[in-house]
């Protein structure tokens, strides 16, 4: 190959090296090409607009949202014997977070607790609700993003706020991904 080719070669190059960047750019602003990016690596639903519990309760356990990431899981009536499956997920949440579990709190809201039920899991917060119709009322909402029937699970972020729900839709693992980009944001 001769040495004029080469050089020709080379400059074409080099101008479409840098201007198809450009082109690209230009043609995904335009709409010409309809291409939108997962942005998102999160698998919950986060709530629009965030609600800040403090803002429904100024019960003490309220308090105890600040500074941690908190997992909540709502049951919309007297808890019972069933309430200890949960309490057993929520456990198994935080422990698959390895030497971050520390940054999780665990809480279950509920309209009541049956008295007779063991305490096998005292690292959850039990918390009843029964009487605050208000913060019911926003949970029975927020249930519509979430496991419905008045039911969900809920990422309380350290400022207090309920940021993200999850849906029937979560796996076990999304669920736990989920919490692990999340801890690993504040404090590391």
């Amino acid at each position: 190959m001769q040495t004029k080719t080469k050089n020709r070669i080379t400059i074409i190059f080099t101008v479409l090296l840098f201007t198809s960047p450009v082109v690209v750019a230009y043609l995904l602003s335009s709409g010409l090409i309809d291409y939108q990016p997962d942005n998102t690596k999160n698998k919950g639903h986060f709530i629009s607009p965030l609600v800040k519990v403090a803002d429904f309760s100024k019960a003490s356990w309220v308090d105890g949202l600040d500074q941690h990431w908190t997992l909540i899981r709502r049951v919309p009536e007297v808890c019972a014997s069933h309430c200890q499956t949960f309490e057993n997920n929520l456990h198994k949440y935080r422990l698959s977070l390895g030497h971050r579990a520390e940054k999780l709190n665990l809480m279950l809201i509920t309209d009541g607790f049956n008295s007779e039920m063991p305490d096998k899991f005292p690292h959850i917060t039990k918390v009843s609700i029964a009487d605050n119709p208000e913060l019911q009322n926003v949970f029975k909402q927020l249930s519509e993003v979430s496991l419905k029937d008045g039911q969900g699970m809920y990422v309380v972020a350290p400022e207090g706020y309920l940021m993200m729900a999850f849906t029937p839709e979560n796996t076990s693992t999304d669920i736990i991904r989920d919490l692990s980009l999340l801890v690993k944001r504040k404090g590391d």
